[in-house]
């Protein structure tokens, strides 16, 4: 998850985009053994409160569970956020690279692969 961030990340460096842009990541992720759509949502929730305890209160987050997926994987989801721009990105990556909670991620769910998108209206 942390490499996938880091990556985002080194996205957001290279490119230009006006100061308006709505950004969306998605990670394709997976619970980990003996986890249930129980656990990754108190998790959810725990994050959520912790990123607007830090000022972040403009990062939105969902967490996507499948109705139906053909992934070969039963416990897959997807982790969602969306930012209002760039430097609403960096400012939640500056917050959460350092942190306890890459390591939190890592105790619940792996995510196989991260993508970032900009929306357009």
């Amino acid at each position: 998850m942390t490499r996938l961030l880091i990556i985002a990340f080194a996205g957001l460096l290279l490119a230009t985009a006006s100061a308006h842009a709505n950004l969306e990541n998605y990670f394709d992720c997976t619970m980990n053994d003996g986890k249930t759509r129980a656990d990754i949502v108190a998790f959810k929730t725990e994050y959520e409160a912790a990123a607007q305890a830090a000022g972040l209160e403009t990062y939105n987050l969902k967490v996507l569970f499948p109705i139906y997926a053909d992934t070969g994987r039963p416990n897959s989801f997807f982790w969602y956020g969306s930012f209002k721009d760039f430097a609403d990105m960096q400012r939640v990556s500056a917050w959460f690279e350092p942190s306890e909670w890459p390591a939190k991620f890592q105790e619940v769910m792996s995510c196989n692969s991260g993508s970032l998108w900009r929306v357009m209206d």
